[in-house]
């Protein structure tokens, strides 16, 4: 019989994480004839490839985002923590948040990957071993413990400014396993280089293909340091890393072979996916009916663009159009690594850099692949850019279009906001309330949950 967690004698112990010390009771649960702790590469691999590591990516930031909306109706049916989240507020407490980590008896949460994360790292140490089997695994658990530090740390730190790095508050760094430590709050810095860290130890101990697209890749990690050095506003190495990823992995889907009356258009693991990750299971993002797509988003669509019908279901009797563009080949929003994401990346970097002509090539490589062909020529012009600033522009635009409820946008209006020239206010209408968010507002950085205040006596938030 294969060696299994007990996953609820685990969960206790990570809720202890959030405790200033551990209680004796802690100590006293039992284990049953199942609770084996995993000791062997096999069984870490096994706890790997459980399905907690690749559903339940941080989605509350893209319940903020913009681009789409939520009826009176709708809103009303949500969960407490959906309508804190889509209305920038504090209204109702913030307690058992499965972005982080809850303790509603599944066991959900960022914090929970974390813990097995870790799990894993102090097991290999006492396993001594090196070789490939040894390192990919090791990669793996790196890779993960970096990917959560990263989304927790769109949601729950400060935007990452290099000015204020130091004395900004960071996330918790749960770095060991061992549940007598006490979590306390890192600094931005300190959170972003142990994702850094992590994902570089991660890339050099990978191997370039996956024997599944649901475990890391050196392409994957490369990826990872693309978007963590994007969000920090540092456009030179975010660059390099998405070139190092594109080099190793660079496949597109030419969407003249996709069906643009299919309800799931995309199966799961397609051709672009690089590492699959799907976001927590909000109803608020997975039921179509209710996540209606802002008229203004769906008009930046040209008619012989591929994606207007592909991404896209317009009701031509409401007017209202629903999202079905998702790479997960289901209701649930993708929020993983494909190779459209790092070419709009690498693209970016182009033209902050000053390379406009490879800036466009990479976006006009990208774009053919979405329109229509008659007779097997593309109706496609290649876009032209004038300057950085022109081809910068472009770019932004397009990467408000192609990654669509991917889980990026929220990042994007954080580091965005701080340009006069792409910086966005958005307001929403709720039962006849406006809710307004602000460039540079300190809503863009989450509420730590309620009870984690509670029980560890960590510092909130500014502004909560």
């Amino acid at each position: 019989m294969k060696k299994i967690l007990s996953y609820r004698f685990i969960f206790a112990l990570i809720l202890s994480f959030f405790f200033t010390g551990c209680k004796k009771e802690w100590f006293d649960v039992k284990s049953d004839s199942l609770l084996v702790v995993p000791s062997s590469l096999k069984d870490f691999q096994a706890l790997l490839d459980n399905d907690l590591f690749n559903s339940q990516g941080v989605a509350l930031g893209e319940i903020a985002s913009d681009g789409h909306f939520m009826t009176d109706a709708v809103f009303q049916r949500r969960g407490s923590i959906e309508k804190n989240a889509y209305t920038w507020s504090h209204d109702v407490p913030y307690i058992s948040v499965s972005d982080w980590l809850s303790d509603n008896g599944n066991g959900f949460g960022a914090y929970k990957v974390i813990y097995n994360s870790n799990l894993i790292l102090g097991g290999l140490i006492k396993l001594q071993k090196d070789g490939a089997e040894y390192n990919n695994v090791k990669g793996q658990a790196l890779f993960h413990r970096g990917r959560c530090f990263y989304e927790l740390s769109q949601v729950w730190s400060t935007p990452y400014l290099e000015t204020t790095a130091n004395s900004s508050l960071g996330i918790p760094l749960r770095l060991e396993s061992d549940i007598n430590i006490p979590s306390t709050r890192s600094t931005l810095r300190q959170t972003y280089d142990q994702i850094i860290s992590d994902l570089t130890l991660a890339a050099a101990l990978l191997p370039v293909t996956s024997l599944y697209k649901t475990r890391a890749s050196k392409p994957a990690a490369f990826a990872l340091l693309a978007r963590t050095y994007l969000s920090m506003q540092d456009y030179k190495r975010a660059g390099l890393y998405a070139d190092s990823c594109l080099k190793l992995y660079n496949t597109l889907i030419d969407f003249n072979t996709r069906s643009t009356t299919s309800s799931n258009p995309f199966e799961i693991f397609n051709p672009e996916v690089i590492f699959h990750e799907s976001m927590a299971n909000y109803s608020g993002l997975t039921s179509r009916a209710s996540l209606l797509i802002d008229p203004m988003l769906y008009a930046l669509y040209d008619n012989n663009d591929l994606r207007l019908n592909i991404f896209f279901i317009k009701n031509n009797t409401t007017g209202n159009i629903t999202f079905k563009g998702n790479y997960t080949g289901s209701i649930l929003q993708f929020s993983g690594i494909s190779t459209n994401e790092l070419l709009l990346i690498r693209a970016e970097c182009f033209a902050r850099n000053g390379k406009v002509v490879e800036a466009v090539q990479d976006l006009n490589g990208l774009l053919k692949t979405r329109w229509k062909k008659v007779n097997g020529i593309t109706t496609y012009v290649d876009q032209v850019a004038t300057d950085s600033e022109d081809a910068l522009r472009i770019i932004l635009k397009e990467r408000k279009k192609e990654l669509i409820i991917r889980g990026q946008r929220w990042t994007d209006l954080r580091r965005l906001n701080g340009d006069n020239r792409f910086k966005e206010t958005i307001t929403r209408i709720i039962n006849g309330k406006t809710y307004v968010l602000e460039p540079g507002s300190y809503k863009y950085t989450f509420p730590i949950p309620d009870d984690v205040i509670q029980l560890s006596g960590m510092k909130q938030n500014i502004g909560w």
